[in-house]
């Protein structure tokens, strides 16, 4: 779907560009979107707030994995000494402590990708903005990220990548 959807857009972008002679240019420009993200500021801060805010709750994680580990391991190590009944209950208890942290775990997933999207939504609202900056400024009728569409080959002139990351505060980096 997403590979026809790119053909169409192409058909779309080369019919405009045929149709277009008469009047104005057509012009196309391309940003590197993981460039813009490595090298934005304020992604940079959005990593570090997030490292720091879910460092502790990882840390719980950790903890509740290590116990899960050593309480398998004795079940393990005393499993020929255990009746039945009392490896049962072990066996009962530590599927109980794996339940726990299953719900656990999933619960801190979905706290993390929602305060994600809380800090992301700004920062890629910013991000839009600018990209219609900076396709305002250059005269583009489009502005395109190659690895996500079906470019093939593209002018290296036509990259605005680096206008766009110090636009937003940025350095762009060397050698690209």
């Amino acid at each position: 779907m997403k590979r026809f959807l790119s053909f169409a857009v192409a058909g779309a972008v080369a019919l405009l560009a045929g149709a277009a002679p008469a009047q104005a240019q057509l012009k196309v420009g391309y940003v590197n979107s993981q460039r813009i993200l490595a090298e934005t500021p304020a992604f940079a801060d959005v990593r570090a707030t997030l490292e720091r805010e879910f460092t502790p709750l990882r840390a719980e994680i950790d903890s509740l994995e290590a116990r899960l580990a050593r309480g398998d391991e004795e079940l393990r190590a005393q499993q020929g000494t255990l009746t039945e009944q009392a490896r049962q209950q072990r066996t009962q208890a530590l599927q109980q402590q794996l339940a726990q942290y299953q719900q656990r775990a999933q619960a801190i997933q979905q706290q993390l990708q929602g305060r994600e999207q809380e800090l992301v939504g700004p920062v890629m609202q910013r991000i839009r903005g600018v990209l219609e900056e900076v396709r305002a400024a250059g005269g583009f009728s489009f502005i395109i990220d190659p690895p996500d569409g079906m470019v093939v080959a593209v002018d290296p002139a036509l990259d605005v990548t680096n206008d766009v990351i110090r636009r937003l505060g940025g350095t762009p980096a060397a050698n690209r």
